[in-house]
């Protein structure tokens, strides 16, 4: 069975007759005995058709959202329900671990009757119990007719900096399902997973071993994935007590986390009209979010669709972005995190209200964001880099699902040593922006694995790490962020989005982010010769030539402005606009750098001795 049967999006199956409510309660609740039920008048012996059977029927069962929804979500957030042993559950996760190891599982068994030698054959999967079998048969271990399946076993996690909107809420037919839901106290909770197998250690999450049947369906490193499965409480086979009871799910089908998933409903964005209306949507609320500076919200519009993604061997479309001007976050907590030390539990949340503003923001529109405070504590106390040295992968910081947004405040970066680990861990968040790469260090040597993240920088001057786009906010938006930070509650929250435009938004950022894209040569010659002139021009007038990293960060630019409109070739239209955006961003940003570097001369001259 080849893998891409088993990656189809969960809510995109083909349309066929209504399934009974009856049906949906006995596949959640005895999955097995229909697993069973499915294969017990074939009479092929091949484990894949007997796979497929399985996955055959029970995506017709959930080929709808509303039946899916029936399903018990396994580790919602903040609450004590898991599936009861045995019935079918749901989990969207990210895979911290896909090479947790092999099992191998007896899969179709060839049984004989020891009181009439009668023979048939018995398809179990999905389980790791034994095959339960009637009275007075038993399995003949002998028998060639016996099939055998490696199971790969993949350790997942809740997804980092999943946004609550993202969340699956199961609650569709709650009251078929509740009889396939244990109710725990907190006490008496499932283990919630190691703590250093999550990116963000320290952070409440769920987890689970997932175990895969067909051959090579596991999906990769840090990819996120709806299961459906059967779930078990089992032993981790890396546990060493091993007196700890693990969840297991034991996956039946499994898709890739689509739009369709996360905004359910909403009509497919088939026309232009309709991206230039979310774009003006889009930009109206980014704009009011940093206190009115249109050409800001931009940029941070552009960075939100920005997706890297390989062309001939080279990486394009990525845009991190560098907004400058926010007030310095105000420490509130001297004397407590003067007594902290390095068993104190980093915290990824933003503390300073101003860039606090802009991480919930985005929180809203994103499926996944990540707070990453520049505090000193959880640069040195926390490793960024994935790390197997010791034979099982430890999560780094940077082990993040692809597409997910980065909002690093370096506001509250206080004075005092950064340590190794911290330089180290700077280093590698560099790597991603600049090579959108993390490094796996396994042993003999690291592995460099291809990332996808938007990393937003926000900081009170010019960032310390290099990043495509550099931006200094409008002094009319850092005073309102600067009222912000004082507490004054004279600047006031952003008009919050109502429901559907919240909807509408989320789901024209990730449409855009995925449209196919490309330049026609006709433009690409035309940009091409206008670079040359102005080269030229600047060389016969000697003023400073326009670099080619600067060239590619207005194609970058333009690439994002047409893709805002919804646009899947790159017109000369939106090359013009993107040349008026790089313009307007370098005059404000060399009037800023003049304006201080005036200020600076000024303190300089004052500081002089008089004459007598």
């Amino acid at each position: 069975m080849s893998s891409s049967a088993t990656t189809t999006s969960l809510s995109s199956m083909a349309t066929e007759p209504v399934v009974s409510a009856e049906v949906i309660r006995e596949c959640i609740q005895s999955p097995q005995t229909h697993c069973e039920r499915q294969t017990e008048n074939s009479d092929a012996d091949d484990i894949e058709v007997f796979g497929k059977l399985v996955q055959t029927h029970f995506k017709r069962v959930f080929r709808d959202a509303k039946a899916l929804n029936q399903i018990p979500v396994f580790g919602r957030t903040g609450m004590h329900l898991k599936p009861k042993p045995g019935s079918l559950a749901r989990f969207r996760c990210m895979v911290q671990d896909p090479s947790y190891g092999e099992e191998l599982h007896l899969s179709v068994a060839q049984l004989i009757n020891t009181e009439t030698g009668e023979r048939r054959q018995k398809f179990s999967q999905y389980t790791d119990s034994g095959h339960k079998l009637k009275e007075g048969w038993e399995v003949d271990y002998a028998s060639n007719g016996n099939r055998f399946i490696e199971k790969e076993v993949a350790y997942c996690v809740s997804v980092p900096g999943q946004s609550g909107w993202a969340e699956m809420d199961g609650a569709e037919g709650l009251e078929h399902v509740m009889e396939a839901l244990d109710i725990s106290s907190a006490s008496e909770a499932p283990v919630m997973g190691c703590a250093e197998k999550y990116s963000l250690n320290g952070q409440t999450h769920s987890a689970a071993l997932v175990k895969f049947y067909a051959p090579g369906s596991a999906p990769k490193v840090s990819e996120v994935v709806d299961v459906v499965g059967i779930f078990e409480i089992g032993c981790n086979p890396r546990d060493e007590e091993g007196d700890k009871q693990w969840p297991c799910l034991h996956a039946i089908f499994h898709g890739a986390v689509t739009i369709d998933n996360l905004v359910s409903g909403l009509p497919v964005i088939t026309c232009g009209s309709d991206y230039v209306h979310r774009h003006s949507m889009c930009l109206a609320h980014l704009t009011e979010v940093l206190g009115g500076d249109g050409l800001a919200a931009h940029y941070l519009l552009l960075h939100l669709l920005s997706n890297t993604v390989e062309v001939q061997g080279t990486k394009v479309g990525k845009l991190s972005l560098n907004l400058i001007g926010f007030p310095a976050a105000v420490n509130k907590h001297d004397k407590s995190e003067a007594k902290e030390d390095a068993t104190t539990k980093p915290v990824f949340a933003l503390d300073n209200p101003a860039t606090k503003r802009i991480g919930d923001a985005l929180a809203q529109l994103v499926p996944r964001c990540v707070e990453i405070p520049f505090a000193l504590k959880l640069l040195n106390n926390t490793s960024f880099v994935p790390n197997a040295e010791t034979g099982d992968l430890r999560a780094g910081v940077l082990q993040l699902a692809p597409g997910t947004q980065a909002v690093c405040d370096e506001t509250c970066l206080q004075e005092g040593t950064l340590g190794e680990r911290g330089v180290r861990n700077l280093h590698a968040l560099q790597t991603a922006i600049l090579e959108q790469a993390v490094t796996y260090m396994y042993p003999f040597q690291p592995i460099e694995m291809a990332a996808n993240l938007r990393i937003l920088v926000l900081s009170t001057g010019k960032s310390i790490l290099h990043n495509d786009c550099d931006l200094y906010l409008a002094e009319s938006a850092s005073q309102l962020l600067q009222k912000i930070n004082g507490d004054d509650g004279s600047a006031g929250e952003p008009k919050s989005l109502d429901p559907m435009h919240s909807e509408q938004i989320r789901q024209y950022l990730e449409a855009a982010r995925h449209l196919d894209f490309s330049v026609p040569k006709d433009v690409s010659d035309r940009i091409s010769e206008e670079y040359a002139q102005m080269r030229r021009r600047a060389h016969e007038r000697n003023e400073k030539m326009v670099s080619q990293a600067e060239l590619a960060l207005t194609v970058t630019v333009a690439r994002l402005v047409s893709i805002s409109k919804g646009e899947s070739e790159l017109s000369w239209d939106s090359w013009a606009e993107a040349c008026a955006l790089e313009a307007s961003r370098n005059e404000r940003n060399s009037g800023f750098l003049a304006k201080k570097r005036a200020a600076m001369e000024e303190a300089s001259q004052k500081q002089k001795p008089g004459l007598d």
